[in-house]
């Protein structure tokens, strides 16, 4: 009971260490707000999946403000106006607000006039609160508004937990105010807490803070460099670099950060340009490179979409083969028919071995163990990876379902699977469930060890969008394809633990692969220590993958 109790309590020390190791969805916007004396500058990353952004120019007149905007007309992204306030974004899961009808109307859909109303009406980040204040809201929000003005004052108007608008605001001075992919009001809104980027520029920032050299705006464009993103899960399209005081704002495109384009801003609204794609503001060795940069990013996407489409092809073809090819088809079918439906030809393969290759016995039952312990967890990972991801883009996602998704789901499915095929080969029926329990923890934890830091990474740069909303079925492909490819790792570490059993004379899957013979099921007091050293391996497996993933 001693050693059971020490066990659990080091399943809840390291939980935080299994939220942060969830797959990563498509990186997001970075936006920073800086003021050290008259160093006043506002920087944004636009980071999607686009190949290009929009250009264009909105010019006032006596009843509002003109602004240069940057993203498209119908979803604006960055905009800076003739008073110098700036705007950028940070995309998050949708949450309900307060939309307070009983105040003064806004015009126009949520985009498209919300934000761009503040921004033609509003010259300071003080009157940007105000002007919150007084006027009804969306009913939802699926992003945090990130405003900075030429005094240093900046805000970030996200949603509170309790359905209301918060403001949080950057401290008087000299001083920042970063904003990522969650929400500053409410981390569990978002898309991935803790944020390297947040942190990233965080540090970078308070470097600048604390030095005696003047800051720049090359300093500033450092930072955004240091943050940007180019992976075929997103990449920065564009970087928004605005020096507040001076009223010059600084473009560039595909994180060529030796390449800007100046603008100044009165005079950009002066004598406004033609909108259009933003890239054919820039030389066409710009534009050249980047194209190629787009063209490497999305490569990853395409090896996504061919492991999609490829990987069930062969789990067919490996179907045929186990009713065609091989020897007694029918023979332990129970075992080897859902083994080959989630593994393919990895299963087929150590059946072939299994059947006329390996001529040790001991041999022959740690591969068929290790096969039948590794497929459960295949299941249990990739149903829980397609709904994490897609339920991350359509709400938040607490910690709670993180948890049961990354390691509650795959130790209670194991055991059903376990139980399903395997119980009615057992002596004593009524305790097998819990006969069983040691070696599907032992088991569980060393398949997600290997498979998490060869799937994560995988998983993460073939993300994309377009096949998440609504969840493609090529996408759950894809990530089935890697994690199987995951298998092989986490079948190795499996492999060792039943080559232990083996030589000790317990069996169970061999009996399913059989149809013969009887379990024999080491008791607790022989395999205890497994336990301990399997959960180490798991916790590596997701350290060694969140490494992989930055």
């Amino acid at each position: 009971m001693k050693r059971l109790f020490l066990f659990f309590i080091a399943i809840g020390l390291t939980v935080s260490a299994i939220v942060a190791a969830q797959e990563q969805p498509p990186e997001g916007c970075s936006v920073i707000s800086f003021s050290k004396g008259d160093s006043i500058f506002f920087a944004g990353n636009d980071d999607f999946i686009n190949p290009d952004s929009y250009y264009w120019v909105e010019q006032g007149d006596s009843t509002r403000y003109g602004v240069i905007w940057i993203g498209w007309p119908d979803n604006p992204q960055q905009g800076v106006n003739e008073k110098g306030l700036a705007y950028d974004g940070n995309g998050l899961p949708r949450v309900d607000v307060n939309p307070h009808s009983e105040r003064i109307p806004y015009a126009g859909e949520y985009y498209h006039q919300y934000m761009m109303q503040i921004m033609h009406e509003c010259s300071t980040v003080a009157e940007v609160i105000e002007w919150a204040g007084k006027h009804q809201r969306p009913p939802y929000m699926h992003d945090q508004m990130h405003f900075a003005d030429t005094t240093g004052d900046a805000v970030i108007i996200s949603a509170g937990t309790d359905g209301e608008m918060v403001f949080t605001r950057k401290e008087p001075g000299d001083a920042f105010l970063v904003s990522t992919n969650f929400n500053v009001a409410n981390p569990s809104n978002g898309y991935g807490y803790p944020c390297w980027r947040y942190d990233r520029a965080g540090e970078r920032l308070a470097n600048l803070l604390a030095g005696e050299a003047p800051v720049t705006s090359r300093d500033i464009t450092d930072v955004m460099d240091a943050v940007h993103v180019s992976t075929g899960s997103g990449w920065t399209i564009v970087t928004m670099v605005a020096d507040m005081f001076n009223g010059i704002v600084y473009f560039y495109f595909f994180y060529q950060y030796d390449r800007p384009l100046v603008l100044n801003v009165k005079e950009e609204l002066a004598n406004p340009r033609e909108p259009g794609l933003l890239s054919m503001l820039y030389p066409e060795d710009v534009r050249d490179e980047a194209a190629r940069r787009y063209k490497k990013a999305r490569l990853s996407n395409v090896a996504g979409k061919v492991a999609g489409i490829s990987w069930p092809a062969l789990v067919v073809l490996s179907l045929i083969l186990l009713f065609t090819a091989c020897t007694e088809p029918g023979k332990g079918l129970r075992f080897w028919l859902p083994a080959v439906i989630v593994l393919g030809p990895v299963a087929l393969i150590i059946r072939y071995l299994v059947k006329r290759r390996s001529r040790s016995e001991i041999l022959r039952d740690a591969l068929t163990e290790t096969l039948g312990n590794i497929v459960p967890v295949v299941i249990s990972y990739t149903i829980g990876l397609s709904f994490l991801i897609t339920r991350t883009f359509s709400g938040s996602v607490s910690q709670e379902l993180q948890l049961f998704l990354m390691l509650v789901m795959p130790l209670l499915l194991g055991w059903i699977y376990h139980l399903v095929f395997l119980a009615k080969y057992s002596r004593n029926k009524g305790l097998f469930i819990l006969q069983r329990l040691p070696q599907v923890l032992i088991t569980t934890f060393l398949g997600l060890g290997g498979i998490i830091p060869v799937a994560m990474p995988l998983v993460n740069k073939t993300i994309n969008m377009s096949l998440l909303i609504p969840l493609s079925p090529l996408a759950v492909t894809g990530w089935w394809a890697m994690v199987a490819l995951g298998a092989l790792t986490g079948g190795v570490l499996i492999f060792l633990f039943e080559l232990w059993e083996a030589k000790r004379g317990f069996r169970s899957w061999p009996v399913v692969a059989q149809s013969e013979g009887q379990l024999i099921i080491p008791p607790f007091r022989r395999l205890w220590w497994w336990i301990p050293l399997s959960f180490v391996i798991q916790i590596a497996g997701l350290v060694l993958g969140v490494m992989l993933l930055k």
